[in-house]
């Protein structure tokens, strides 16, 4: 019985650091396009937007991408070009680039897809 509590009692805390990591991951990146869609949008000239800090920005960013921070989303629309235009948008995580989706289709965008963390952009 001793053996099967510690065997319990060290695989336990494993468990939960897995079950956190694997929730922090869905969340951030909820609603994040599949690549093959994202890089089908880049090919037809989609706008690619950065929502990060322009610090962020600064310190590297996808290829012809333009930074509009997601606080400042809604006073920069007509940066956005035509509510039919197709937008890809992304951040670090894909968490603010879920919320500016959000932001831009509230705001009549009708082509707009989450393009996730840098690093998921292709």
């Amino acid at each position: 019985m001793n053996k099967a509590r510690n065997a319990m009692t060290l695989t336990l805390p494993t468990a939960l650091a897995m079950i956190i990591a694997a929730t922090i991951s869905a969340t951030c990146n909820q609603g994040t396009a599949p690549k093959k869609q994202v890089r089908e949008w880049i090919a037809k000239g989609a706008l690619i937007v950065d929502v990060r800090t322009p610090g962020e920005f600064s310190s590297g960013h996808y290829n012809g991408a333009i930074n509009i921070p997601l606080a400042d989303i809604e006073k920069n629309l007509d940066r956005f070009g035509s509510r039919d235009g197709l937008i890809v948008v992304y951040c670090r995580t894909g968490n603010r680039s879920g919320k500016a989706k959000a932001i831009l289709e509230k705001n009549g965008f009708k082509n707009v897809i989450n393009g996730g963390g840098l690093k998921d952009m292709p």
